[in-house]
């Protein structure tokens, strides 16, 4: 099957969308192209395998005007699939936080949702949200779910990378690829099958764009992600106070039974304080703090997420 060649058309008659297999054979399919409304030709031959063809004279002037109809066909029938319900498994989504701190880059992943599945209710298709139509609209235990598919010229609207509703999920999935699952030339088998496994378990094809809870494990993860700092800060200044202190007290106090009885023994010299530059990772301000001692952010009057740019 080509990309001009159309697996799914809409049935003029009850404005279903359709299966070729479910249709008769040739003009009498009474289906359009749901694209750029041309009437279709259903054709069911012995070897290759059964699609709808653009059902015209000037094939080739059709064909290029609708470089598209492929995937405006599987998209409104990959809605109405999932309008009639259907179980679709979801992949995990894992993320990652990083910093770069005195020249080392500190990184900590965290999950935000396994791998499962879902059965959507209460479905909508072509429903607005977050100042935008998408594909599907549903509910998953009692939280809003919203499906929004893409392809070559239907790219993902920004707007849903932001949420009006912190309580919703939001799932990409690409149809870049679909043409893939309609390339076998199978005589008498379905497109909608295809579809439908599709749907429910190619888990490449999908990608989370909200998730309800990523800003909770996001900011959790930032947490762990200072405490590293700060332990490796800590660790590293204590190496670096033995290496430059270290040789002068064994030298001295190698042996005390040798030193004069009459001479106390000096203690250590204090660790000089030094000023370091700090930034805080989730407001961006910039100040100065003393070192050893806790940088404290003045805006979020916070210290878990300052990180030392420079020092003194």
């Amino acid at each position: 099957m080509t990309m001009q060649h159309v697996p799914f058309g809409l049935r003029i008659k009850d404005h279903s969308f359709v299966d070729v297999s479910d249709v008769a054979r040739g003009k009498k399919c009474g289906c359009i192209c749901p694209s750029c409304k041309t009437p279709l030709i259903a054709r069911q031959g012995d070897e290759k395998q059964w699609h709808f063809a653009h059902a015209t004279r000037k094939v080739d002037n059709t064909d290029k005007e609708c470089d598209f109809s492929f995937f405006v066909s599987v998209r409104m029938m990959a809605r109405q699939v999932i309008e009639t319900g259907m179980r679709i498994t979801l992949p995990e989504y894992k993320c990652v936080v990083s910093c770069q701190a005195k020249g080392t880059n500190f990184k900590e992943e965290f999950l935000v949702a396994k791998q499962t599945t879902i059965e959507l209710e209460d479905v909508r298709k072509e429903a607005p949200f977050s100042s935008c139509i998408v594909d599907i609209v549903g509910k998953v235990k009692g939280f809003c779910f919203v499906v929004y598919f893409t392809h070559p010229n239907r790219p993902l609207p920004a707007d849903l990378h932001v949420s009006d509703n912190q309580q919703s999920g939001v799932l990409e999935v690409k149809l870049d690829d679909t043409h893939y699952l309609f390339k076998e030339d199978r005589a008498e088998t379905r497109q909608l099958d295809r579809l439908k496994l599709f749907l429910q378990n190619d888990l490449s094809s999908k990608s989370w764009v909200f998730h309800p809870r990523k800003a909770s494990m996001q900011k959790a993860a930032y947490q762990r992600l200072n405490s590293a700092i700060d332990s490796h800060r800590v660790k590293r200044h204590s190496t670096t106070s033995y290496s430059s202190h270290g040789s002068r007290v064994s030298y001295q106090h190698n042996d005390p039974w040798l030193a004069p009885r009459n001479k106390s023994i000096d203690p250590p010299p204090a660790i000089p304080k030094k000023t370091a530059t700090f930034e805080c990772i989730m407001c961006n301000c910039q100040w100065q703090a003393s070192l050893p001692g806790q940088p404290t952010c003045p805006k979020c009057h916070n210290h878990l997420y300052a990180s030392e740019v420079s020092s003194r």
